[in-house]
């Protein structure tokens, strides 16, 4: 079926063929008919602040901008072009920046695209966007603050709170995933004691955005774990790390977000928390450093590991070993790694402190090469704590 007919079911009579209006400066008017094939091509190629704009055009227009099948077409295409997110906060503000993915060997200077602004006064920490949306991590002295968590849109320049979960405990620790069979957004999150600390979660909860009325549901979870801010959701499965609070064994918790089931998976030969957690080729992968999270121009290799099979836990290693020039690239730098772009071999490395100048550093893992980029545009700040992600999307779904 065309996108004109399968869009025609979901716009009215009245609202459909789009129209638009034109004049020759003079009294005389005319309308021009144009199919909504091209509307939609041409559409769904534009960012998404030019599509927050086109809304305004006509009542056809925002229907058809907000129908399901164009917000899916856009999501694709976007898909296809996965950016870099970087956001912090300042001075009571959360700020938001974007660039292109992918630079290696291209670019020296990238500078990135400013989006919305989100007020927020106290500090938090950020949840690994999922498919253009992005949550706090956690609540501090949650029966203390009026602050609760937040979810952002950047495509559709939405942000919303969510309710208080219902607790007496300090700390509230924050998941995001997707479920593509529902094509539903759950938030997951756990409460964690902090005096007396215990070492352990508890009141596992779960939240479905898009709802009429957004409200926790309370979950069962059969293994008592504490939870690590490294995750990644692939293919409708939630993984995040933790430790198992019996054994103090690492796991990797496996978290089912159309079924709300926990799942989990051991491994004694590495450390689970140094691994951040990456897509490999369609598989569960994980980067590290040994034996830490952060590095510089000194480090001479990086540990790949692949799970090859999910159901046995069975895990593959690889290691490559830094080129020459990586050492004078990042000298004293001190990085961490985000992840590996959708698509290619190459990983992002970045501070987690910003500084000017601010620099990305890119490796391709197959190729040996590498690239330092330094990013503009950020303003006059110096200091913050700033979260980089790769392979974000825009979404200009209004799901909120």
């Amino acid at each position: 079926m065309s996108a004109n007919k399968k869009l025609k079911e979901h716009l009215s009579s009245d609202e459909a063929p789009l129209t638009i209006s034109s004049t020759d400066g003079l009294v005389k008017k005319s309308r021009t008919q144009l199919p909504t094939d091209l509307i939609v091509e041409i559409l769904s190629r534009l960012p998404a602040k030019s599509v927050a704009k086109s809304r305004c055009v006509a009542n056809n227009w925002n229907s058809l901008l907000r129908d399901p099948f164009f917000t899916d077409v856009f999501l694709k295409r976007s898909s296809a072009r996965p950016r870099l997110l970087l956001t912090f906060q300042a001075e009571g503000t959360w700020y938001f920046f974007s660039s292109p993915g992918h630079n290696m060997n291209s670019n020296r200077v990238v500078v990135v695209d400013s989006h919305m602004n989100v007020p927020k006064p106290l500090p938090f920490r950020v949840c690994v966007p999922v498919r253009g949306l992005l949550c706090t991590r956690d609540e501090w002295a949650l029966g203390h603050s009026k602050e609760r968590m937040m979810i952002c849109n950047l495509g559709s320049r939405q942000f919303k709170y969510l309710p208080r979960v219902r607790s007496r405990r300090c700390h509230v620790v924050t998941y995001l995933g997707y479920d593509p069979i529902g094509k539903e957004y759950k938030v997951l999150c756990m409460t964690v004691l902090e005096k007396p600390f215990s070492g352990k979660a508890g009141e596992f909860q779960v939240l479905t955005l898009g709802t009429s009325k957004l409200e926790w549901r309370m979950l069962e979870c059969s293994v008592d774990h504490y939870p690590y801010p490294r995750e990644i959701c692939i293919e409708g499965t939630l993984y995040y790390f933790s430790r198992d609070y019996e054994s103090r064994d690492y796991m990797l918790v496996c978290f089912n977000v159309k079924e709300e089931k926990f799942n989990f998976i051991r491994n004694q030969h590495f450390v689970f928390p140094t691994l951040t957690l990456i897509n490999y080729k369609g598989k569960l992968g994980g980067m590290c450093f040994q034996p830490t999270t952060f590095m510089d121009g000194t480090a001479e290799s990086l540990e790949l590991w692949v799970i090859d099979d999910i159901e046995k836990h069975i895990w593959s290693r690889h290691v490559h070993i830094f080129p020459p020039m990586w050492k004078e690239l990042v000298a004293e730098t001190k990085v961490y790694i985000v992840g590996m772009i959708n698509g290619t071999t190459e990983v992002v490395f970045a501070p987690a402190i910003l500084s000017n100048p601010f620099y990305l550093f890119y490796l391709d893992i197959e190729r040996k090469s590498t690239n330092r980029v330094e990013i503009q545009g950020l303003g006059p700040v110096n200091g913050q704590s700033i979260y980089t992600f790769v392979n974000h999307v825009e979404n200009v779904n209004l799901i909120m």
